[in-house]
């Protein structure tokens, strides 16, 4: 796998797992009125939650990385078949 190929690969999985991550331990506000949404949380942790994420997403990866230089996954056989 090129580098280019895992870094593309890397920004998907980030997304993925940003979005996975967002809702996990998200406390609503109570309080109902005028300048407050019900849907909005109380504390985001964003910089926690991003953190988390890259962690995750470079794991991901790595095992990624590791299955296809062992061969467990084969790129160029999937596309090249597809060009035949």
């Amino acid at each position: 796998m090129s580098p280019l190929t895992a870094l593309f690969i890397y920004l998907l999985i980030w997304w993925v797992v940003i979005f996975t991550i967002l809702p996990l331990g998200v406390e609503r506000h109570e309080e109902v009125g005028k300048g407050y949404d019900a849907g909005a949380p109380k504390i985001a942790n964003l910089k926690q939650k991003l953190k988390i994420t890259t962690v995750v997403s470079a794991a991901i990866l790595a095992v990624m990385w590791i299955l296809v230089e062992v061969g467990v996954i084969r790129w160029t056989e999937w596309f090249t078949k597809g060009f035949e």
